[in-house]
């Protein structure tokens, strides 16, 4: 099976909106259920996993069975950051899975993940174990310690940018949390960092410069634009 697990547990203080960013409402659904209907209406994935914040579990729920999303099988509480959510994602799954299931981690923020970038996730990780999004930067890229000044210039290719959806084999996923608490390695925003703290080598998929996270109220407005301009594509398609 290629099961989904979605992040939604986090809180950011400094979202200037009444309720979290995973459920704010645009065009009269939340945000975490775009994401939600993307895996939905992906033919590869076979089930999906909340891991949501707390006191919003009845809602996801609730959502879910509104807009049919027949897939969600489970949610779990989330954790304080992206790690420890996806912690309490593995820990469910360890009881419903096979080591050879396929676990792609993702950000409910990313409501315009593309079935491309899904696919080729988890085609990475069927070659190696796991396949996580990312994307070259265009941009220059410049060494700072306050964000006021530059102290040094960085090749931009060295760098690269990192999304969701990561893909990993289930026994691997298990295997590489169970490491990481046996480090003491957490508060990490994402599996891949805990992968990269460890020393293990991290395989890339491909990224899109559409799959944009929604981390202020100006990304709220920028998702709106786009998720229209996109509707209207396809309906000339």
């Amino acid at each position: 099976m290629n099961i989904a697990l979605i992040l939604a547990g986090g809180i950011d203080p400094d979202f200037q909106m009444s309720v979290p960013k995973q459920f704010v409402n645009v065009y009269n659904r939340p945000i975490i259920i775009y994401t939600l209907e993307r895996f939905q209406q992906h033919n590869e994935i076979d089930a999906i996993v909340v891991a949501c914040l707390d006191g919003w579990q009845e809602m996801v729920t609730a959502y879910a069975k509104q807009f049919n999303i027949s897939k969600l099988r489970w949610v779990v509480q989330g954790g304080k950051d992206g790690q420890a959510s996806a912690g309490n994602g593995i820990v469910k799954l360890q009881e419903e899975c096979r080591d050879s299931d396929i676990i792609i981690v993702h950000d409910a923020i990313r409501p315009l993940v593309s079935d491309d970038t899904i696919t080729d996730s988890i085609r990475v990780c069927r070659e190696h174990g796991m396949g996580v999004a990312a994307m070259r930067t265009m941009d220059t890229i410049m060494r700072t310690q306050d964000g006021k000044v530059g102290t040094k210039s960085i090749s931009r290719y060295s760098i690269i940018r990192i999304q969701t959806p990561q893909a990993y084999r289930m026994d691997r996923l298990a295997d590489i949390h169970k490491k990481a608490l046996e480090a003491g390695i957490m508060g990490q925003v994402d599996m891949n960092s805990v992968v990269s703290k460890l020393g293990e080598p991290v395989w890339f998929s491909k990224g899109s410069e559409l799959n944009m996270k929604i981390n202020t109220v100006e990304d709220v407005a920028m998702f709106k634009a786009l998720y229209k301009m996109r509707q209207e594509l396809e309906k000339e398609e």
